[in-house]
């Protein structure tokens, strides 16, 4: 596969040379999503890996000499015994920080599902926040840190490039992908992103509390830009970057989230639950409805009765 080589720093968005190939090239297996990559960079053209992005979660120890990760908005130099953890969706780019010293490094590619097992577990809520892990895509990291420190035997162990056919090695690599993660949650992406999103974090917040606040009205955009200050555009952009998410697409998440409570813990009627959560007819709340849950809200509510 023909890789090229692109100087930092690089030309606006529409022009970065995305390598789609390599976007596409990665399939892991979805019974155990997890793969592991050692590279050389002296293997790629000018020591560089194209920009691309992938569905996975990338976490990655520079084991020879240094690589710059290029991202959007900055570059970041890792050097040898130190990480980076770059999250589904971020498009990068890597090379060498040292054309004459092509580095090393090693990835451990893997599913968010590895960690969260289900939407809503507790693992997921605990340590997979979207509000948290939607502020930034990127995450550097030292190996010096005491808790990381702690689990070098850890990050040795997933870094093997073997194939898990035993279920009881599949099981220990996913119990210690998962301690990994919380060493990483709570000592890296927790603070980076605390520091780096303080103002953002406080508006992000503002934003939320005002749509859950008003989730049973008719949304009006306008009227939430007023609330946080900013405009029609810039209100919508800084949504979805927060949160990957539309402002629609997260409203009609929370109201199907509060009808499915109420379908859980009332005796109220569908249209009844509709009109409480929001939707404007009982016809397009069944139809959302069913559309996100693969059932209608009579379904679900008889299906959760006989579980009783």
């Amino acid at each position: 596969m023909q890789r090229g080589c692109y100087n930092w720093p690089w030309k606006p968005m529409d022009t970065i040379p995305v390598d789609n190939e390599l976007n596409s090239l990665l399939r892991l297996n979805p019974e155990f999503p997890l793969a592991v990559s050692h590279d050389n960079l002296s293997s790629y053209k000018n020591s560089f890996v194209n920009w691309h992005k992938q569905g996975f979660i990338e976490l990655s120890v520079v084991t020879e000499n240094m690589v710059t990760v290029n991202l959007l908005n900055h570059q970041e130099r890792i050097e040898t015994g130190e990480g980076f953890l770059i999250l589904p969706g971020i498009l990068h780019s890597i090379r060498s920080s040292e054309t004459e010293c092509p580095a090393k490094y090693q990835t451990v590619l893997f599913d968010p599902c590895m960690l969260t097992g289900f939407r809503g577990s507790y693992f997921e809520k605990n340590y997979y926040k979207p509000e948290i892990i939607n502020r930034n895509g990127f995450f550097h990291f030292s190996m010096d840190c005491e808790s990381l420190f702690l689990l070098a035997d850890d990050f040795h162990d997933i870094f093997q490039d073997i194939y898990w056919e035993d279920v009881f090695l599949k099981n220990q690599i996913h119990q210690k992908l998962q301690k990994i993660w919380i060493a990483l949650w709570d000592n890296v992406i927790v603070f980076q992103a605390n520091k780096a999103f303080q103002l953002d974090d406080a508006r992000l917040w503002k934003m939320i509390d005002f749509l859950q606040t008003n989730f049973q009205k008719k949304f009006v955009l306008d009227d939430l830009c007023d609330y946080v200050n900013l405009s029609r555009s810039a209100c919508c952009r800084y949504f979805r970057r927060m949160m990957n998410m539309s402002i629609s697409e997260y409203i009609l998440e929370y109201r199907l989230s509060q009808a499915i409570f109420l379908l859980d813990n009332t005796d109220g009627s569908i249209t009844e639950v509709a009109l409480q959560t929001g939707f404007s007819t009982t016809s397009y709340f069944i139809s959302i409805f069913k559309k996100k849950m693969l059932l209608t809200p009579y379904e679900y509510k008889i299906r959760n009765k006989e579980k009783i």
